[in-house]
């Protein structure tokens, strides 16, 4: 599937260099450079700590999701961001009987007292990777679900919950090494605000849009009908195959300007779809799309299937309810 972002967006204030890193916390850096390496040396510093581990060259790294980024990683940075995160799986993993791959990274006997049993974790993901400014160190986040007791369950029951991990990776044109032990950090500030989004009229039932709309996720998400009779020539959009949903139902549409039912070949209208769908064992979900729709010979046509909403550039526009409040 081809998926682009919407053709109108906000004018850009400057570009300005900036490192790469991966996805951005909602509380800024609060938690960057100078207080994950100042914390991580700080505590190299103190006690059997004071190590800086060898890289071991050619040694098997565990597999981990790859890091969702909004500017490019470099190769260094992306290698040091698995490094980071296949240390952290390591260090959890390790156990007084077993240390596992943990002497991968550092010698075991500089970590301390290993636990009895090692920690059962799960969906190991990089955050974020950041250089520290002139020097070799960055400052790797990683995240995992980790099984923990339910301190309110009277019944011993265990609950996952999401925990983060600063870990800071020396990376040199002789390899890479970890300095220090991962530090579990909190998580990162949800922020509340509501975002401006340009869909402010509402699709009738009755419009050709809205048809087009139904038609076209009824075949993309469902595999009900042929996709490219509801495509733009030129797009490449394909349906998910095989199809994750047994049914789907369109229950609000919102446009940016409003749809004519006798549109101009080339006119162009971005909405915002909300749909529920099921699936055979009759699970269900409320999911929204951002669509880019595009008139041909009188009929609306699905030209791309947006990356992100389209945000307001009018002054005053009226907030969109965010769903996560």
């Amino acid at each position: 599937m081809a998926l682009r972002k919407p053709r109108e967006e906000k004018p850009s204030k400057g570009s300005k260099a900036s490192t790469a890193h991966g996805s951005e916390w909602t509380a800024g850096r609060g938690f960057g450079q100078k207080a994950v390496t100042g914390a991580l040396i700080a505590a190299v510093a103190c006690g059997p700590l004071a190590l800086v581990n060898q890289f071991v060259n050619g040694q098997p790294r565990q597999a981990v999701a790859q890091v969702a980024v909004d500017a490019p990683l470099t190769a260094q940075q992306q290698s040091a961001g698995e490094y980071g995160a296949a240390f952290v799986a390591a260090w959890l993993g390790a156990s007084r009987e077993d240390v596992g791959t943990l002497a991968t990274y550092i010698n075991p006997a500089a970590v301390g007292q290993l636990s009895a049993t090692a920690w059962k974790y799960r969906d190991l993901a990089v955050v974020s990777i950041e250089k520290t400014d002139d020097s070799d160190l960055m400052s790797v986040i990683v995240a995992a679900n980790v099984e923990e007791f339910d301190m309110e369950s009277e019944s011993g029951a265990t609950i996952w919950p999401r925990r983060y991990f600063a870990v800071t990776v020396r990376v040199t044109d002789a390899g890479m090494s970890v300095v220090g032990l991962p530090a579990p950090v909190a998580a990162p500030a949800k922020e509340y605000s509501a975002v401006r989004l340009a869909y402010g009229q509402t699709v009738l039932a009755t419009s050709s849009a809205r048809k087009t709309v139904e038609e076209f996720l009824a075949a993309y998400l469902a595999g009900s009908g042929d996709i490219s009779r509801y495509v733009s020539p030129g797009s490449e959009i394909s349906a998910i195959a095989p199809a994750p949903y047994m049914t789907i139902s369109v229950t609000d549409v919102k446009s940016d300007v409003e749809p004519s039912d006798t549109p101009r070949t080339g006119s162009v209208v971005h909405v915002l779809a909300t749909a529920e769908v099921s699936s055979a064992s009759d699970q269900r979900l409320t999911t929204t799309y951002a669509l880019t729709l595009t008139a041909r010979d009188g009929r609306w046509e699905t030209t791309s299937v947006d990356l992100a909403p389209l945000e307001s550039v009018t002054p005053g526009a009226a907030p969109t309810p965010n769903p996560s409040r």
